[in-house]
């Protein structure tokens, strides 16, 4: 594992993502990029910093031990005040020894969430996607390293290649277009895809773009093209299994990475151990030949909502415990420009009023208890529930 090299600095920067995603799901504290970004490893866990209590502290500090294969009660006897000096300490064991990794999934039940992998698997990831990766001058990332797939991509994959990454999150589209140089790849997911596509942004030539935590629409595909962006990659994987395949674009069938081959309904990856195993991918895969398959829908009813897996009846039964609410059904439906987004068909107690106050009041509550991705975009109320 000498190969598998990760800086004290890049430790620093998964911290940052972890704190920042313990604390929203856990604490309902929520930071939008520019605030994360400005984040640096001088950064402190008390008032003149991330302003963490001691439980807060505690729940983030196990959570950036577990990440790294530590025990979780690994920093409570250890002390630490600073965003670096936890990287430090992180990164001399990391240094000494690393065999298990562990990332949560984007799903809301954290007793499900939580996914560990041998090392040397996500390595094997890393190494596949280098090689789609190849000759690129520089990557720039606007998405967190603290998931699996984003940690494979934007820390693991520039390092095996020897070329630098950098972190685009804190920057504006102008800044973005101002910083892309010819040979660049830049990383997102679609839904950030189309809010630069918005923004116009702008690629000089040979630039790659990448995506990969939602699929992504031929519309938006074209879009990138349309804005300079010569090569696309888009990924497939889960934070449940690692990276599976890749494709070129939106309307071709995706390929397995050749550590991965299927058996009938299974797919087996090949480790580097040499053993094997079976991983149940979160899709129903159609297959169009050894290697190639389609999406066909989520295995478990989830839908992905700016890379959030979002379950519409978990979120149903979330609204059903406001108090104006008898009952309710969530879908997911896509606008016109691609987005999918979550719509909420509500039928009323009695006494309560279906206009713009009540709607609005609803969500204002669904802020307080559900995640940004989980909130419905749109209230429709019924006098009953259609079957």
């Amino acid at each position: 594992m000498n190969s598998f090299i990760i800086t004290d600095d890049q430790i620093a920067r998964i911290i940052g993502a972890v704190f920042a995603d313990e604390l929203s799901r856990r604490f309902n504290r929520h930071f939008d990029f520019l605030t994360i970004a400005a984040w640096s490893g001088e950064t402190d866990f008390g008032d003149q910093g991330l302003k963490l209590n001691d439980n807060e502290r505690a729940v983030c500090l196990r959570r950036a031990a577990s990440v790294f294969g530590l025990d979780t009660a690994y920093f409570e006897t250890r002390s630490v005040a600073t965003i670096n000096e936890t990287a430090r300490v992180i990164g001399g064991e990391v240094r000494e020894h690393l065999e298990f990794l562990t990332f949560k999934s984007a799903a809301r039940g954290d007793e499900k969430a939580e996914c560990r992998h041998r090392a040397d698997e996500i390595f094997q990831d890393a190494a596949a996607a280098a090689n789609i990766f190849y000759g690129r001058r520089r990557l720039i990332s606007f998405v967190a390293p603290h998931s699996l797939l984003g940690f494979e991509l934007t820390i693991l994959t520039p390092n095996l290649q020897g070329i630098e990454s950098i972190d685009a999150r804190g920057m504006t589209p102008d800044q973005l277009s101002a910083t892309l140089a010819y040979g660049d790849v830049l990383v997102a997911t679609p839904t950030l895809w189309r809010y630069m596509m918005r923004e116009n942004l702008s690629a000089p030539d040979n630039t790659m773009a990448v995506s990969f935590g939602e699929t992504m629409a031929p519309n938006l595909g074209a879009e990138m093209r349309k804005a300079g962006f010569s090569v696309l990659r888009e990924l497939y994987g889960s934070t449940e299994t690692g990276l599976m395949g890749w494709r070129d674009a939106p309307t071709e069938p995706f390929v397995l990475f050749d550590h991965w081959r299927h058996e009938g309904e299974e797919i087996i990856r090949s480790a580097p151990d040499g053993n094997e195993r079976s991983a149940p991918p979160m899709d129903f895969l159609e297959w169009s030949g050894e290697r190639s398959f389609v999406l066909s829908g989520r295995r478990d009813g989830a839908v992905q909502i700016g890379a959030v897996n979002v379950q519409p009846d978990d979120v149903a039964r979330q609204l059903a415990q406001h108090p104006a609410i008898s009952e309710c059904d969530v879908k997911a439906s896509r606008s016109g420009d691609g987005v999918l987004r979550l719509m909420a068909h509500i039928v009323l107690k009695k006494g309560f009023v279906s206009d713009e106050r009540t709607a609005r009041d609803i969500d204002a509550w669904c802020r307080t208890g559900l995640r940004q991705q989980e909130r419905p975009r749109i209230y429709q109320f019924h006098d009953r529930l259609s079957q």
